[in-house]
């Protein structure tokens, strides 16, 4: 039988939460982004959904059939604007700036020989791996599996691999919204600067 609840608390990055039943003193119920039907967006914490409950063999209760039970008052609050969507987020002038910037820097001290020629390789090979891990999270995400940790995502940016991760989320449109995941993608990439004009000037 359907029921009528609220998403008490939803992990985005993990792709599952809890509902509520609106019906008082019934449990919370898990569910899965996967049994959540709503044309391709993403649950909500605090919006109303209607859901079938069966009990799984460990007991506990598991919702199927989520769908929103009320639609959005507004429809800019659930969808990003069209300008939005082309840009990738509002600090993509800023992103590719930045990347432009690194290879240029980059080069300069490859060819003036302040960097040996394996730095610029292993960097390289940074900038893939952490392509490749957003691209995998932003499957992952599409297909309600289970997703990449942010921090491991901000250790690969920290560690060098940020252009690469740069690339990857204006072009696949990832990550760009989360304030919180972009102060720490900004923070990744000051580190990197920091510690790359300290080795090229000889501060330490």
């Amino acid at each position: 039988m359907e029921q009528l609840g609220k998403v008490a608390e939803w992990n985005g990055d993990r792709g599952y939460g809890f509902i509520q039943p609106l019906e008082a003193g019934l449990p919370r119920v898990f569910f899965h982004v996967r049994e959540y039907r709503q044309d391709g967006r993403r649950p909500e914490a605090g919006e109303l959904v209607r859901y079938r409950a069966r009990r799984q063999e460990d007991g506990r209760w598991r919702a199927d059939a989520v769908r929103r039970a009320v639609a959005p008052r507004r429809r800019e609050a659930t969808a990003p604007t069209r300008s939005a969507k082309r840009t990738g987020g509002g600090d993509a002038w800023a992103v590719w700036l930045a990347v432009a910037a690194h290879g240029v820097a980059l080069g300069w001290a490859w060819q003036s020989g302040r960097l040996q020629p394996l730095v610029p390789l292993v960097l390289l090979c940074l900038c893939c791996v952490a392509w490749i891990a957003c691209v995998l999270d932003k499957h992952a995400a599409r297909h309600g599996r289970w997703r990449i940790p942010e921090s491991t995502l901000h250790l690969l940016e920290l560690l060098g691999g940020w252009p690469g991760a740069a690339a990857a989320q204006q072009i696949l449109r990832h990550k760009t919204r989360k304030l919180s995941y972009r102060i720490g993608f900004w923070l990744a990439v000051l580190a990197n600067a920091a510690v790359f004009w300290g080795w090229v000037l000889g501060l330490f």
